[in-house]
């Protein structure tokens, strides 16, 4: 792990004790949402060198005062970043989705950090709504911390499509990458492939099993593919001009 080069506070949104910010049919529980969507991004973030505190890291209640008292308690914070779902008026489903992101005002890091939120979200290709960036001076986590600081609504939990997606565990991967992404950036912290990011594995197996099905990874005499061994010029040359003659170009 680097030695961290910036400082952010997650804050998962609610407690074990709302059962009220809820899916329509039960099914999915907001405050459950945003505590793994905290801890997925408090891990790709202090793998890539962030200093991460969490309001809550668990069920317990913390009330909005405390949340923003932890914040401000961080020297030199960042960046806030408060974790939750949206819902529409009434009991029952509603076609209101997307994801969206709110801020106390316009300007300042605070639409910095936003602004590059949400370019790496549309780039993951998240639904975001037709006015993703919201300026919502009476929330008060956004009134009360002193850093600047964001509240991501990622998606309705009153939409059917989008709650099924939101209890999906690679679609909140997919949104705390992005979400981090856009942090690290705003944070001036290139992108790095980590190799205990989840879905890294699945993706080397893949990747092996096409070379090897192919031809173009072929291991010693005893089988052996040797993954984790170095590889020589001489090796790599082999691997190319394997690749090249299955494409057709030698």
């Amino acid at each position: 792990m680097r030695e961290p080069s910036g400082r952010v506070c997650l804050d998962p949104g609610h407690d074990a004790g709302n059962l009220a910010n809820r899916s329509p049919d039960g099914t999915y529980y907001e405050q459950e949402f945003t505590l793994d969507l905290g801890k997925r991004l408090e891990k790709l973030l202090t793998d890539r060198g962030v200093a991460v505190t969490m309001t809550r890291t668990g069920g317990e209640a913390v009330s909005l005062a405390k949340r923003c008292e932890i914040a401000n308690s961080i020297p030199d914070l960042d960046l806030f970043v408060s974790l939750h779902s949206n819902a529409a008026a009434g009991s029952g489903w509603s076609s209101a989705k997307g994801w969206s992101i709110y801020l106390y005002g316009p300007g300042g890091r605070r639409e910095q950090a936003a602004q590059g939120i949400l370019e790496q979200v549309r780039a993951a290709g998240i639904t975001v709504r037709s006015t993703p960036i919201v300026y919502a001076p009476e929330l008060y986590v956004l009134k009360h911390t002193k850093a600047p600081a964001v509240l991501i609504e990622n998606g309705f939990h009153t939409n059917q499509d989008e709650v099924s997606l939101l209890k999906e565990a690679a679609y909140r991967q997919k949104l705390a990458v992005a979400e981090a992404r856009g942090i690290l950036e705003y944070l001036g912290i290139p992108w790095t492939e980590n190799e205990t990011d989840p879905g890294y594995e699945a993706e080397v197996q893949a990747a092996v099993a096409w070379l090897t099905e192919n031809g173009v990874l072929q291991g010693n005499s005893q089988g052996d593919l040797m993954l984790d061994q170095p590889l020589t010029r001489r090796q790599f040359a082999v691997l190319e001009y394997r690749i090249a003659r299955l494409e057709g170009f030698v």
